[in-house]
């Protein structure tokens, strides 16, 4: 048996693979969801996989903010907002290589990223 089948008591076999619910992301046409709601400070892994990705970004306070994406040995892949305030806003950028990064957000207020 492979993984990934299997057999019913029919001996009907079904493939895994192809069931998917109308929730389901089709990960070989799209980045893996991003969607965080924090306050302050915060550096979180997450997988994502090469090529273009939005990220949707939101600040809320009257304090300063920097959200950054890095690559996972810490170098900057880059910067997806920065200033003081509310701030409501969309970065665009190319993801170089399939793999972990890191979401670093240095923040007195309420922020949220998502990735579209």
């Amino acid at each position: 048996m492979f993984t990934g089948c299997s057999k019913d008591k029919g001996s009907k076999v079904v493939d895994n693979y192809k069931v998917q619910h109308k929730d389901t992301a089709d990960i070989n046409k799209d980045q893996y969801r991003i969607a965080e709601i924090f306050d302050g400070d915060k550096s979180q892994m997450h997988d994502l996989i090469k090529g273009p990705a939005t990220f949707d970004i939101m600040h809320q306070g009257t304090g300063s903010y920097k959200i950054r994406l890095l690559k996972n040995d810490g170098t900057e892949l880059a910067v997806l907002a920065e200033g003081s305030g509310d701030f409501k806003g969309k970065k665009q950028l190319d993801i170089p290589e399939t793999t972990a990064y890191i979401l670093d957000v240095k923040s007195t207020g309420k922020w949220s990223v998502y990735r579209e």
